[in-house]
């Protein structure tokens, strides 16, 4: 099988944008619920794990070229820049959490489950809207 660096690069802002979209619907579910597990707490990581293999494995059915074509300059700048982002979103979270908290809001666990999954729901969908920008 042999694809092209588009379709390499559609497959991988599929599968992370859905991971994203999971680990977004966790976090504002456990918020909303007021419970850290509001649906199976496996699901997050299993969509990660699950877009790892898939990515991983259409890399290395395709040919050299169009692999690295689909992890090109673009690819990288797009992924520095969601991460540094994401970092600053991540970094909000603990003072927004803390409010939440203090007030009565929310509880411990809630707060966890919900930082944790919100944290890797920024870098991810960050990512996925730059490389669908082609910025």
């Amino acid at each position: 099988m042999s694809t092209t660096a588009d379709t390499l690069a559609r497959l991988r802002r599929a599968t992370l944008g859905a991971t994203g979209l999971v680990c977004l619907a966790y976090a504002l579910a456990a918020l909303a619920m007021d419970r850290p597990d509001p649906f199976a707490f496996w699901l997050p990581g299993a969509f990660g794990v699950a877009s790892a293999f898939i990515i991983t494995l259409a890399l290395n059915v395709t040919d050299r070229k169009s692999a690295k074509a689909a992890t090109d300059e673009g690819y990288r700048a797009d992924t520095h820049r969601a991460a540094r982002v994401a970092y600053w979103i991540a970094l909000a979270l603990y003072p927004l959490f803390g409010v939440l908290l203090a007030s009565g809001l929310t509880t411990f666990p809630t707060a966890f489950a919900a930082m944790g999954t919100l944290t890797g729901a920024a870098f991810l969908l960050l990512f996925t809207l730059f490389d669908w920008q082609g910025r």
